[in-house]
């Protein structure tokens, strides 16, 4: 189908004009409203995954990820007190996001496996709520609450549906991209100035995800029962063993400072959400 339609649409004459207005039209056509709606912020999403193409990618892809992590020599814990702190906490996290967007996050089986890598601060979670949390992170997150912002961070990006969104980017950037340089012939030079600019577009893309993410997860963490402040200290943790990071419009996620403001902005509304969840017994 992609085949045809760039035989279609083929013309060996495509000057350097014709070709910046195929990439603004890729660039449009990515903002557009498509037939998905992000849940809790009402974004349009362009999207050409289904729930289900999603799950099963993130099952699969969760299924490798853990065979790598086996393969690098690092232990999938099943129990002790890492164990224990990382699942107590979210469990505490996938109720809440079921609670919050069940007409996504209740379609997705949750699934928690702590990795033993002391050297890796990091956790993930894959569409369809296959997740993972890496020992390394554990020191920096220190209490339950900050552990928890992590997690409800990442649960964040599956309800969001970020990972078929950039597949459905990608695919489209590709589809778009190849066509134009085939198109218009362009000198190598040209190439290296349209694929920068394409490539700052993505990471923009990248961080207004992360955004999303940090505004969803707050929330899902104050439901859960988590104190939502927390979200600060644990960025200042995270700032302080970042070591050295690119500039901010050249990285995929906003920097810690962004993060800190924007968070600060956002805890009126995740307070509000804590206090009722108090009042409820969480």
């Amino acid at each position: 189908m992609v085949d045809g339609f760039l035989k279609r649409t083929y013309c060996p004459r495509m000057n350097l004009t014709r070709l910046v207005v195929t990439v603004v039209a890729a660039a449009v056509m990515l903002q557009q409203p498509a037939c998905t709606e992000v849940s809790g912020t009402g974004r349009s999403q362009f999207n050409i995954l289904s729930v289900d193409d999603e799950i099963d990618l993130g099952q699969q892809a969760y299924v490798v990820e853990l065979e790598a992590a086996k393969q690098a020599g690092h232990r999938l814990l099943t129990g002790g007190s890492e164990h224990a702190r990382v699942m107590n906490v979210s469990r505490r996290i996938f109720d809440a996001a079921n609670r919050m967007h069940p007409e996504i996050a209740r379609r997705f089986t949750w699934d928690m496996t702590v990795i033993d890598d002391p050297k890796t601060v990091n956790a993930w979670a894959l569409p369809g709520g296959k997740s993972a949390v890496f020992t390394g992170l554990l020191p920096v997150t220190k209490t339950d609450a900050q552990l928890a912002v992590v997690i409800g961070h990442e649960a964040a990006h599956a309800i969001a549906r970020h990972g078929g969104e950039r597949v459905s980017q990608e695919a489209v950037l590709n589809i778009l991209v190849s066509a134009g340089f085939e198109l218009s012939e362009a000198d190598p030079g040209t190439q290296e100035i349209i694929m920068n600019a394409l490539g700052l577009g993505v990471l923009a893309f990248s961080r207004s995800q992360e955004s999303e993410a940090d505004h969803l997860g707050l929330l899902i963490t104050a439901d859960a029962g988590f104190d939502p402040r927390e979200a600060i200290p644990l960025w200042q943790n995270m700032a302080a063993v970042g070591g050295e990071a690119p500039l901010e419009f050249l990285s995929t996620h906003p920097s810690e400072n962004t993060r800190i403001q924007r968070l600060n902005e956002l805890m009126p509304e995740a307070m509000a959400v804590w206090q009722a969840a108090k009042a409820a017994g969480r």
